[in-house]
């Protein structure tokens, strides 16, 4: 039992950044990343959506009403017009070396089609490194309470 135990946890600290020089480089990448998909989703860039998200991305917010493929977030993307403010420090958490989760909360505020929207959010991103690049595969917003 302690060599399985011991195994693992060999596995699990092999498996992390190397150091914490590594981890800083990769928040910042994360944080760039996410700045770049913010900046993306406000210009309606969808050339600049696919490039920064991988091919099996899923969304989940209260505004789509039910989880969205990237295609579906493309097609849609005309009827959002959301401005998001940050209410508190994201904060990043690797899975491994090629994954992380990225969280804060935030207020948006902005329409969906004829809806408006006007919510607190706790935001979760899961993010995978594919050929050395950061890329965000998986997005949730949560409503909050207001």
């Amino acid at each position: 039992m302690v060599r399985c135990l011991a195994a693992l946890l060999t596995v699990v600290f092999l498996s992390l950044p190397a150091s914490a020089e590594d981890n800083a480089a990769a928040m910042e990448a994360i944080d760039n990343l996410v700045a770049k998909l913010d900046a993306a989703f406000e210009a309606q860039d969808e050339q600049a959506i696919v490039a920064l998200t991988t091919d099996d991305h899923v969304s989940v917010t209260p505004y789509y009403g039910t989880p969205q493929t990237l295609k579906a977030v493309i097609q849609t993307l005309p009827d959002l017009k959301i401005d998001q403010t940050d209410l508190s420090e994201p904060t990043v958490v690797f899975l491994g070396p090629d994954s992380a989760m990225r969280q804060l909360t935030a207020k948006v505020e902005g329409t969906y089609g004829p809806n408006k929207i006007s919510q607190k959010l706790f935001i979760t991103s899961i993010l995978r490194k594919q050929d050395g690049d950061w890329l965000e595969s998986f997005y949730q917003a949560t409503a909050l309470a207001p």
